[in-house]
């Protein structure tokens, strides 16, 4: 059999090495065992299948058609297909070793296409369970073990998400306990071939983490203050991995976690920030797919009664809707209006709070407020509040990185963090960006029953898009309020007298830095370069501090009026919920210019059908192509001109949003103007309008103008045929008449003188030269009549 012809270390694939050794022996293993007719063979189907999802190229595909393609689908494939092939394998000396080896290396090669773990795990789990009902012994025992091991490797890579380095190092803890294990049942293993294989994984994987743990310690006893000097320890772990033997991908990690521990060592003397009092807004902006604002209002109108009616039992997405408020939570500062009424207003959902729990962290319960904020302007967000109080830096930096899409998936490790409505703790969430997909999905399913119920709206809408909401992946908006701060300097605090000394305090980088995607170290934040973090002046704040970036922003104020800090907050959640308003749009304006695409392909289709039809004299096919082909421009014409409606409505938007009328009074106008400055509100409208330019300013018109010409002069050639045809019959009839009339006159003549003989014959051919001379004359002048007849343009 080939487990005993082919037995190497090669089989035993490694994890981040080349596996082709070990497919090939698994394929030929498989192919082997159904010819020798074993009861636990895989069918050929079955192989088949195995081997497709088996191989990278199956993850690679997978990851590129994301969640919202089959996520769920693909994992009850590798449910079904995994414990045959467990089954199969283990039936085969040294096939569970071999196998539970070589799912590990190919789970590691998925796992660096996707932060996402769900189908990962999948396998994982798929395979480890079959194993386990098997009872496997020894080698294999180990294997599946080292296996399944990797539902730990996920937990850690999760807590290192969440930014959270007391949730770090619980979760590595519990990984190194049971590597521990899993080593030492490695190295008690009797004789066997993959034995020093199973020795120096299970080895690498406790250094390496054991190296995490050790960084994660000491960088949160240097947060916490609990310490000042770990000088020792970084010598020890950078020894650890200068000698460890790693893999140069882990030890490339690993130097990364460790530049976190220096950057925070290297800072243990300076002044750091401490926030003594603010709060944090996330915004989450998103637009809803509609031609015209009174068409909005309408659907916003019907879509809060609707949550309305619900009363208690309300929710939108996993959370349960509160209160609904008939116009948004904003101060008088909002209160202007232009001649024709506009006004920035709309509808509130409050929700209930989430809670964050540290169950395995021993921190404080975390409370978010949450609300919907619909406006009848189009800038429509998911927002979430939370107060700071007495908080060092690094509490802020896990605040303001719970924003990210790629914050880790906190279903995963509940027992540490835990993520949760108010209502109801049995409820674990993943993560806010979660949580706001499943309350968009929520206010579709309203758009929609608002759009397709006369009773609830405006009737049906077959024009309306089949997806009623726009909402970007990874946008989103940090908004960082302090209203009072100190600087910690070794553990002693002193209070900050004006606001833009925090710029030059380290702990500010979360707050000066845009919030990146993934984690690169244990306290990556430390490393942030914010040098060129850009103040604006306001003019309604004394002593203030704005700074702000792609998704960060930071107001500062300690000497005005808490109403007048709270109003540039409405100002910049304004701005950034310009975002969620700008991609609606847009994807608008791309979704037309994909129909126009479309029908101008079926445009030149029917361009050439014409011309076949025309070079072949098909006119009975030429007419029905002319007819589709007239059609089908009108209804492109038709699109343009929608496009152009929707264009202008969306330009008076940007023009109240620029307006002074948008706020009581100018001076505020200017600190509006300021905040959207800050936030790069020209970047959107200019790309915008030069989306708009790019479809409109194609040469969609002279195509349809080369259109209308080809119909025009097929119509004229028809017309053409049709008069000659009418000449024709005239010129017949009127030799006939002629020669009637001729033949009439030379009777009466024949009869009133007599004539008879060879007379008659002489009036018989005076007729047919009469006949003739007409006839003749009649073509000459047809002829002259079409020739000065003026051509169409083509």
């Amino acid at each position: 059999m080939v487990g005993d012809e082919k037995v190497g270390a090669s089989i035993f694939a490694l994890a981040n090495e080349d596996a082709d050794d070990a497919r090939e022996w698994l394929s030929e293993a498989f192919t082997t065992q159904r010819r020798d007719g074993s009861a636990h063979a895989l069918t050929e189907q079955q192989q088949s299948d195995i081997r497709e999802v088996l191989s990278l190229d199956w993850w690679q595909s997978v990851v590129a058609d994301g969640m919202s393609d089959g996520h769920t689908a693909h994992g009850i494939r590798l449910g079904n297909l995994l414990p045959a092939a467990v089954r199969a394998a283990s039936a085969l000396p040294l096939g569970g070793v071999v196998l539970a080896m070589y799912l590990r290396n190919l789970v590691n090669e998925a796992w660096e296409l996707n932060w996402d773990h769900t189908l990962i795990r999948a396998a994982v789990n798929a395979a480890a369970d079959a194993a386990k009902a098997l009872a496997p012994e020894g080698a294999d025992a180990v294997a599946w073990s080292l296996l399944r091991f990797m539902n730990h490797e996920f937990d850690v890579e999760t807590a290192l998400l969440t930014g959270n380095l007391e949730a770090v190092v619980a979760v590595t803890a519990e990984a190194i306990a049971k590597i521990a294990l899993i080593r030492q049942s490695a190295r008690e293993l009797p004789a066997h071939p993959g034995r020093e294989t199973l020795i120096a994984e299970t080895r690498s994987e406790h250094r390496y983490y054991r190296a995490i743990n050790e960084i994660a310690l000491a960088t949160s006893d240097l947060l916490a203050r609990r310490t000042y000097d770990v000088s020792a320890e970084i010598a020890r772990i950078a020894d650890l991995i200068d000698d460890g033997g790693f893999r140069p991908i882990d030890a490339s990690e690993l130097r990364g976690h460790l530049a976190s521990l220096q950057t925070v060592s290297a800072a243990a003397d300076r002044p750091w920030l401490h926030i003594d009092e603010g709060r944090v807004r996330i915004v989450y902006g998103f637009g809803v797919m509609q031609h015209g604002s009174a068409e909005l209002a309408d659907d916003l109108d019907a879509v809060r009664d609707l949550v309305s009616a619900d009363d208690k039992n309300g929710r939108l997405g996993p959370l349960l809707v509160t209160k609904v408020l008939r116009r948004l939570t904003l101060s008088d500062v909002w209160q202007g209006s232009d001649s024709l009424g506009r006004r920035y207003r709309g509808s509130t959902f409050q929700l209930e709070d989430i809670l964050l729990d540290g169950p395995g962290t021993g921190a404080d319960v975390v409370r978010i407020r949450t609300q919907v904020q619909l406006s009848e302007l189009g800038n429509h967000a998911v927002l979430f509040d939370i107060e700071l109080e007495d908080a060092p830096a690094f509490e802020v930096a896990q605040i303001v990185s719970l924003a990210t899409p790629v914050y880790g998936d906190l279903t995963e490790i509940p027992h540490v963090l835990h993520l949760h409505p108010r209502s109801d703790s049995r409820i674990r969430l993943s993560r806010l960006a979660d949580v706001v997909g499943a309350i968009l999905e929520d206010l579709r399913t309203l758009f929609r029953r608002v759009r397709d119920d006369p009773q609830t709206a405006h009737g049906p809408m077959p024009s309306a898009p089949a997806d009623p909401i726009s909402a970007r992946s990874g946008s989103f908006g940090v908004l960082v309020t302090v209203e009072r701060a100190s600087s910690d300097v070794a553990g002693r605090r002193i209070p900050l007298d004006s606001a833009r000394e925090i710029s030059g305090l380290w702990g500010a980088q979360p707050l000066l830095h845009p919030l990146p995607a993934g984690a690169s170290g244990v306290a990556d934040w430390t490393m942030y370069d914010v040098d060129a973090a850009k103040p604006f002046e306001l003019l309604h704040l004394n002593d203030e501090l704005l700074t702000a970036n792609s998704n960060v922003t930071l107001l500062a104020s300690f000497r005005s009026p808490d109403y007048a800090v709270s109003e540039i907050e409405s100002f910049i959640t304004f701005a950034h919920s310009m975002h969620g308003m700008y991609q609606a749009w847009q994807s608008t304006v791309r979704e037309h210019a994909e129909t126009i695409s479309v029908l101008l392909t079926k445009v030149e289709h029917l361009l050439r059908e014409t011309d076949d039809a025309s070079s072949s004299g098909d006119h009975g096919r030429q007419q029905e192509v002319t007819d589709r082909l007239g059609d089908l421009v009108r209804v492109i014409e038709r699109a343009e001109l929608d496009l152009q409606s929707f264009v202008q409505s969306k330009q008076a938007i940007m023009l109240f949003v620029e307006s002074p009328a948008i706020v009581s009074s100018p001076a505020l106008r200017v600190d509006l103007d300021t905040v959207l400055r800050s936030n790069r509100y020209d970047l959107l409208r200019d790309g915008f309008e030069r989306a708009v330019r790019d479809v409109l300013g194609s040469r969609l018109q002279p195509l349809l103008d080369v259109c209308h010409r080809r119909i025009e002069r097929i119509l004229d050639d028809r017309q053409t045929e049709r008069d000659r045809r009418s000449e024709r019959v005239e010129q017949v009839l009127g030799v006939v008449l002629a020669v009637i009339g001729i033949s009439g006159l030379a009777s009466v003549l024949q009869e009133g003188f007599g004539l008879h003989g060879d007379v008659t014959w002489w009036f018989i051919v005076a007729i047919l030269a009469v006949a003739v001379a007409i006839g003749v004359m009649m073509i000459l002048m047809s002829r002259r009549a079409r020739s000065s007849r003026p051509r169409p343009p083509t």
